[in-house]
């Protein structure tokens, strides 16, 4: 489940599992951007009781935003754009920016001057027209808690390890499992029995690497039903992005499996539901329902 932000073939990998809205940070520990700011990620223009549409710039589209982290490469204040290398990548984004952008370090309000170049930055990015603009840049330099998601790529029950491969950078981080670690599946209790190797997990740690609490997100061979519209459809590729409606969130679907003449129907904008499995790399739907009754299953394989 990766919501993607394509840039000239650029595939940024950002908040994938977005039921634990978090992303990590700071050396690979964790980061929640918005954890002591405003919850919304709107730029402050968008809502503003005076805003001028004649003298103020054009409120911006209500387009999906992806959290990029990485360092600043190059800052040009000019020309309101910055170059950023995300964690892990060798390649670089280039970012616009403006007057609607906002900043924040630890989570209080800052300006432009306080970013440098050579700074570990998350941005919350959006397509504006063609330009992959910042509607929010988040600075953190404090490492109280670790607060993250990812994949178990492996499990140490004997030495009291859980390796889980970070979704920001793709880098594997081991975590130490305590007695005080506390591991959920949903808002119920579970236990350490039930992670398994490719499992999706939300994360909460101590600067230490010190497990407070696992949440069991999604194990391979899971049921999801996913429903709302239709956010982005690739039939060369057999994926679509829905905006699901139960939690507000956007999930990267694959639809290998479902029947050409059903993904004929398929438009964005549509609203659909999707019958899904995770596969321990992926949600693969099964069966896709629209709002009219039309349904399709998976074909047989």
């Amino acid at each position: 489940m990766r919501n993607q932000l394509r840039v000239g073939g650029l595939s940024i990998l950002p908040l994938v599992l977005a039921l634990a809205g978090s992303g990590y940070a700071q050396n690979q520990a964790g980061f929640t951007p918005g954890s002591s700011a405003p919850a919304t990620t709107s730029s402050a223009t968008s809502h503003r009781e005076d805003y001028d549409p004649l003298l103020d710039l054009p409120r911006l589209p209500q387009n999906r935003v992806t959290l990029v982290g990485g360092t600043v490469k190059s800052l040009d204040e000019v020309m309101n754009r910055m170059v950023v290398q995300p964690f892990g990548s060798k390649q670089k984004i280039k970012i616009a920016f403006d007057t609607r952008t906002r900043f924040f370090r630890d989570g209080k309000p800052i300006t432009l001057r306080d970013v440098q170049q050579a700074q570990r930055v998350y941005v919350d990015t959006m397509l504006n027209g063609e330009k992959v603009f910042a509607k929010t840049i988040w600075i953190q330099t404090s490492a109280e808690n670790g607060v993250g998601h990812g994949q178990i790529t492996a499990i140490d029950l004997e030495h009291n390890t859980l390796t889980v491969r970070d979704e920001l950078s793709e880098q594997p981080i081991k975590l130490q499992i305590t007695p005080a670690t506390v591991v959920r599946k949903a808002d119920q209790p579970a236990a350490l029995s039930d992670l398994a190797e490719g499992a999706l997990v939300g994360l909460s740690f101590s600067p230490q690497r010190e497990l407070r609490e696992i949440i069991l997100l999604a194990s391979p061979g899971s049921s999801f039903t996913f429903a709302g519209r239709v956010t982005y459809l690739d039939i060369s590729r057999k994926l679509i992005a829905i905006d699901n409606r139960s939690d507000g969130k956007n999930y990267d679907i694959s639809v290998e499996a479902v029947a050409d003449s059903i993904l004929r129907q398929l438009r964005e904008g549509m609203n659909v539901s999707v019958s899904a499995i995770f596969d321990g790399n992926r949600y693969a739907a099964r069966k896709v329902d629209f709002a009219g009754g039309t349904s399709g299953q998976a074909q047989d394989q």
